[in-house]
């Protein structure tokens, strides 16, 4: 099982809920989280890679390419959702922007159809922004608001 989650940039914090989510998973899960090529990983994935570790779940660091050209944090992002069976997106503020809305895109994407859930961080409280699950697959173990 393998689970993307994805924050922008502005997001300094973890939501509880993702701790509580990732709680639930099997021990064999992965948490797949990205980073630049010579870039540090943003605070949100850094301190989401800890509590995974604690949890005892493997975290995958997906960086882009430099085969790709300039459109390596593009395909970064394509190939990650595609190796997903659910994806998590979190946003400073109510709103999607930047490259995590693209990650929303794609698994929204009809060559994909990956369940995504998406939450923004509004006065320090956590919303549901939105969703996509046709199949509920995962509307059980999805943070909750």
């Amino acid at each position: 099982m393998t689970v993307t989650i994805v924050g922008n940039r502005k997001l300094e914090i973890m939501p509880v809920v993702i701790m509580e989510f990732m709680a639930q998973l099997p021990v064999n899960a992965v948490v797949q989280l990205r980073r630049g090529r010579t870039t540090r990983a943003g605070r949100f994935e850094r301190i989401v890679a800890e509590a995974a570790t604690r949890l005892w779940l493997t975290v995958k660091w997906c960086e882009p390419d430099p085969e790709d050209g300039e459109g390596q944090t593009y395909y970064r992002d394509v190939d990650m959702v595609a190796s997903s069976d659910v994806v998590l997106a979190f946003f400073a503020g109510d709103e999607m922007s930047g490259g995590t809305e693209h990650v929303v895109e794609k698994a929204m994407d009809p060559s994909q159809l990956v369940p995504v859930y998406s939450y923004g961080v509004v006065d320090g409280r956590l919303i549901r922004i939105g969703e996509h699950d046709p199949n509920e697959a995962w509307s059980e173990m999805a943070p909750k608001i």
